[in-house]
């Protein structure tokens, strides 16, 4: 099922989640999110990116998701992986005291597509996100990712409107 790319690739996620659960410090957070999301432009059809995030630190976050087609029908689909750092001042300070409701998001990662069985790394740029751990939500508009898929040799850009944060650990209701 799976090619040897693809097998390092499942290998490597699972290791990066094993090992930030152990370095996590006090604001260790987790999200689920939802959103928009493509790996070709122009697209041909609609899809989505799914997933969730782990906070590691005060200024570092892992993702694991999945990017996927909705028409046609989950013919298109891939998984990836990224480490974000917030670069306006901290996205979390572990505490009831909120972080920078205001930040921005510089992301390095890799991919598996199953789609053209390709695999890669990137580095992600998200201007603009409003919200964070304690307020409970998080929105994070017009992510690019820039990158390389070194199994079909040929540079790729990811483009997100627009992703929805909903966190489940690390928000108010932790605090009080």
């Amino acid at each position: 099922m799976f090619s040897k790319v693809g097998k390092f690739f499942l290998v490597l996620l699972l290791a990066s989640i094993s090992l930030s659960t152990l370095h996590a410090e006090d604001n260790f957070d987790i999200s689920f999110f939802v959103g928009t999301g493509t790996k070709e432009w122009p697209e041909d059809g609609v899809s989505f990116t799914y997933g969730m995030n782990f906070g590691l630190t005060r200024h570092m976050e892992l993702s694991i998701g999945g990017l996927s087609s909705l028409v046609p029908f989950f013919d298109k689909n891939m998984i990836y992986s990224e480490f974000s750092f917030s670069l306006m001042g901290p996205r979390s300070r572990g505490s009831k005291v909120a972080g920078n409701g205001i930040n921005m998001l510089l992301s390095v990662g890799g991919f598996y597509d199953f789609y053209d069985k390709g695999a890669g790394a990137y580095l992600g740029f998200t201007p603009l996100t409003v919200g964070n751990p304690v307020t409970g939500k998080r929105d994070r508009m017009f992510k690019i990712n820039a990158g390389y898929d070194f199994v079909n040799n040929k540079a790729f850009v990811f483009f997100s409107l627009f992703v929805f944060d909903i966190y489940v650990r690390g928000t108010w209701r932790d605090y009080y």
